[in-house]
């Protein structure tokens, strides 16, 4: 998956109330609908380990660390 794919793959899978922004709820549902295990764990860590400002949101700004989280933890592969 190229780093644009995964923006597109958050912005129609994982942002369900379209705000832009991916919070730990949206990020739960995602991992489950992928089959993941402890979805509500991995998608708190998931938000906490990229949300710089600590606004409990993941934005635009913070997709990078998001990726970064995705394939460490996650077992998604993102080219970039």
């Amino acid at each position: 998956m190229t780093l644009e794919e995964f923006k597109n793959w958050i912005l129609k899978e994982i942002d369900d109330n379209k705000d832009g922004k991916i919070n730990k709820h949206e990020l739960a549902a995602a991992v489950r609908r992928h089959g993941g295990w402890f979805a509500n764990w991995k998608a708190k860590w998931g938000v906490w380990a990229a949300d710089s400002n600590g606004n409990g949101v993941v934005d635009d700004s913070e997709i990078s660390n998001l990726v970064d989280f995705a394939h460490k933890n996650l077992g998604i592969k993102i080219i970039f």
